[in-house]
């Protein structure tokens, strides 16, 4: 069976080569006409720079001379006294803080210490044997037989 759509050979031309050549004709028409649009005479007159720089520089001058005011000095405002008054009343907070903790883990190694205590009292309880009295009625038990039996 035939395929259904054959393949017709086409020669190849690459596109890119005729753009390229039409890009350059439309630069070079470009070039022309703007090179007849520009003034002929190149001899246009070097600006005096020193002369304008002077003439901005005597207008900001007299500007600056118009608008000056005097600095009057400001005696800065020491306030150590208020300071040390701070410091003092954080020290006094901070005392106060390290005086309830000190409190506190007293109170717990006092607690610490007892329970100890306790514990080794109630150990030496348990491990010291005891002498117990001899009861009355042991006096008149009967002997055992020196072996005989």
């Amino acid at each position: 069976m035939p395929p259904a759509n054959p393949t017709k050979p086409i020669e190849f031309t690459f596109h890119s080569d005729v753009r390229l050549h039409m890009r350059k004709a439309e630069s070079d028409e470009k070039m022309s006409t703007s090179e007849a649009e520009k003034p002929k005479s190149r001899n246009a007159p070097i600006p005096d720079f020193k002369s304008l720089h002077a003439a901005e520089l005597q207008t900001s001058m007299t500007f600056r001379k118009d608008h000056i005011a005097p600095t009057m000095p400001v005696t800065p405002e020491l306030s150590t006294k208020f300071r040390a008054k701070e410091r003092e009343r954080f020290d006094k907070v901070m005392r106060q803080k390290e005086e309830e903790m000190r409190r506190i883990k007293e109170a717990r190694e006092k607690a610490r210490q007892e329970e100890e205590d306790r514990e080794i009292k109630e150990l030496r309880k348990k491990a010291v044997p005891k002498a117990h009295e001899v009861p009355e009625w042991y006096a008149d038990a009967p002997k055992r037989g020196g072996g005989v039996h």
